[in-house]
C-alpha cells in the first residue's frame, strides 16, 4: 500500500524525496534496477547542491556495496564535482581501488595500488577533516598491503617513479 501510495505521490508532485522514498522501498524488496532509476530521479530533482551532492555519494556507496565498483566511482565522482570539500566520496573511491586491487599478473604492481587508495584517503583528510579518523584507519589498513622496498627494487621499480594502475582504475600514483 505504501509503495503504491508514494508512487501517486511521486506522479502528483515529483520531489526528490519522493523519489528517494520510493527507491528505498524498491532497495528494500531487492528491485535494485528500478531503485537506483528511483535515486537518480531524486538526484535530477533536488535542487541544493548539497543535497544534490550527498545523495550522489549515497548511490555511491549503495553501488560500493553491490560491488560494483565502476558506478560508485561514477556517483562518487559526481557528488565531488558538486561539493569539492566532500571526503566521504573519496573514501568510498579508495574502498573501490582497494577491493579492485588485482588486475596485473605481477602482484607487486597488483600492490601499488594500495598507494592511490592512500593518495585519495590523503585528499579527503585535507578537503574534510570531519572524516580524519576513519580515513587514518583505512590508511593504516592499506600501508600493510603496499610493496616493500625490496620487492619494488627486484621488480626494477624505485620509489619516486610513477606507476598507472590499470584494469578499470586507470589513474597514476607515485611509489614509495
Amino acid at each position: 500500500a505504501y509503495l503504491a501510495a508514494s508512487e501517486y505521490a511521486l506522479a502528483i508532485s515529483p520531489t526528490s524525496k519522493a523519489a528517494m522514498g520510493r527507491g528505498h522501498r524498491y532497495f528494500k524488496r531487492g528491485e535494485i534496477d528500478k531503485a537506483m532509476e528511483l535515486f537518480d530521479m531524486a538526484i535530477e530533482y533536488e535542487s541544493s547542491v548539497t543535497n544534490k551532492s550527498e545523495l550522489c555519494y549515497k548511490v555511491a556507496d549503495i553501488y560500493y556495496n553491490l560491488n560494483k565498483y565502476g558506478k560508485a566511482r561514477s556517483y562518487a565522482q559526481k557528488a565531488l564535482s558538486l561539493n569539492s570539500k566532500y571526503g566521504a566520496p573519496h573514501i568510498v573511491i579508495a574502498q573501490c581501488y582497494a577491493a579492485s586491487a588485482t588486475w596485473s599478473e605481477d602482484n607487486t604492481l597488483n600492490n601499488c595500488t594500495y598507494y592511490l587508495c592512500i593518495d585519495r584517503l590523503e585528499r579527503a583528510k585535507s578537503v574534510d577533516p570531519s572524516i580524519k579518523r576513519e580515513a587514518d584507519k583505512l590508511i593504516a589498513t592499506y600501508k600493510k598491503y603496499t610493496p616493500s622496498n625490496e620487492e619494488l627494487f627486484m621488480k626494477g621499480y624505485k620509489s619516486g617513479e610513477k606507476v598507472t594502475i590499470g584494469g578499470w582504475i586507470n589513474e597514476t600514483t607515485t611509489i614509495r
